[in-house]
């Protein structure tokens, strides 16, 4: 049960979730500044044209409808929607230099964001693996200044793949969207069309890249050897990933929606980036597993697979501190396990010798009183044997 520990280790280091809240706050503020700064004089004078006003109109009006269900609009939306969009177009050409600057620089800062933000997020993920491997506590300064070499090497490849992914995903969105719209009439067959294609392509995402974080914190990789796949096994693995991701990305999604519903997007704050961690958390339960190796659920309780991910045993090796005692993580090669094994069997070992010494010394005790018994028995009749005796000698004087 990977999402079970996953979660569990959201919950037991759910302190984490405040770190990236605090990270992501400060790198949007900067970002909002360098956009205010050398962004939005170049396009005020565009987004404050008719042209704009009536684009953004229409995506109003198109939202209602979808809340509405309102078919007959959509079905002339697109040609509606094509006409503003020509209008804004012939605007933008006028002013192609402008917009080209603006595009690019906007595309600048956003992925520069990323950049900072997959940093935390690598940052974590060491922190994360500290606590699963030895239950150590550190510092977030610490380990990001520990892994920013690797961090940046690590954030350089995988967020432009990542940006790609998403504005294909995007893109495919909305086509399939609207070309379903032209076949069947309504339109909530089309939006769960549409939403499902999203998921099952974040989770396809998630999948493919889900063990390169981990490869690189726990076990030292080069961002090459993390995304190259590794045996058969593994690969196989990822079939029960994706199906996993699939299920955590519907949580997520569900959960940041009620939550932004409910509390008029206040709950945002703390769902955004506990989803994040839950991801990070995921990704490593799914690398400890795949790889074999036992980690720390909590204080108390280290989870071991000795079968490489075979769900009927993985929770089967959940050690109880009970039984066992409190055990520590010697290192990656299952020391763990061992040492658990040698306790469990010295402490066996010495209650057996406990209960064989009192059965001695019971033993001997009822021996003791059958000895003094017969002792006392063997005098009496010492003493009446004597007393005849006497009275024997008395008689034939």
């Amino acid at each position: 049960m990977r999402f079970r520990n996953s979660t569990r280790l959201l919950t037991e280091n759910f302190k984490n979730v405040y770190k990236i809240l605090l990270y992501t706050l400060a790198v949007a503020l900067v970002a909002i500044a360098l956009s205010c700064t050398f962004l939005l004089p170049n396009l005020l004078e565009i987004l404050d044209s008719m042209e704009m006003t009536a684009v953004v109109s229409d995506l109003k009006e198109f939202l209602r409808a979808i809340v509405s269900g309102n078919s007959e609009f959509l079905q002339g939306f697109q040609a509606q929607f094509n006409e503003s969009v020509s209008a804004l177009w012939r605007l933008l050409d006028s002013r192609m230099s402008q917009i080209v600057w603006s595009i690019v620089g906007c595309a600048a800062v956003y992925l520069l964001k990323r950049f900072a933000d997959t940093l935390c997020y690598f940052s974590i993920g060491s922190i994360l693996n500290d606590r699963m491997s030895t239950y150590a506590e550190t510092p977030f300064a610490s380990a990001y200044i520990r892994n920013l070499g690797k961090a940046s090497v690590y954030s350089v490849v995988y967020v432009p793949i990542v940006f790609l992914i998403d504005v294909c995903t995007v893109a495919l969105c909305w086509f399939l969207f609207f070309y379903l719209l032209s076949f069947v009439s309504n339109v909530f067959i089309s939006l769960f069309l549409s939403m499902t294609f999203i998921v099952l392509c974040q989770a396809l995402k998630l999948t493919f890249t889900s063990m390169w974080l981990p490869s690189m914190a726990v076990d030292n990789r080069s961002i090459k050897d993390a995304i190259r796949l590794s045996d058969k096994t593994e690969r196989k693995r990822r079939r029960k990933m994706f199906s996993t991701y699939i299920v955590t990305v519907y949580i997520v999604i569900i959960v940041n929606v009620v939550g932004a519903l409910c509390t008029f997007g206040s709950a945002l704050l703390i769902t955004v980036p506990a989803s994040y961690f839950l991801f990070i958390c995921e990704q490593f339960v799914s690398y400890y597993t795949v790889k074999g190796k036992p980690y720390f659920i909590t204080y108390e309780k280290i989870a071991t697979n000795r079968d490489r991910g075979d769900s009927e045993r993985f929770f089967e090796t959940v050690e109880d501190p009970e039984d066992f005692g409190i055990l520590r993580a010697d290192g990656e090669d299952g020391g763990t396990a061992n040492a658990s094994k040698d306790e469990a069997e010295e402490r066996n070992g010495k209650t057996e010798t406990d209960v064989e010494m009192n059965n001695l010394k019971n033993v001997s005790e009822e021996e003791n009183e059958k000895f003094e018994e017969g002792t006392r028995k063997t005098d009496s009749k010492t003493e009446a044997t004597g007393e005849n005796h006497d009275s024997k000698v008395e008689a034939k004087r």
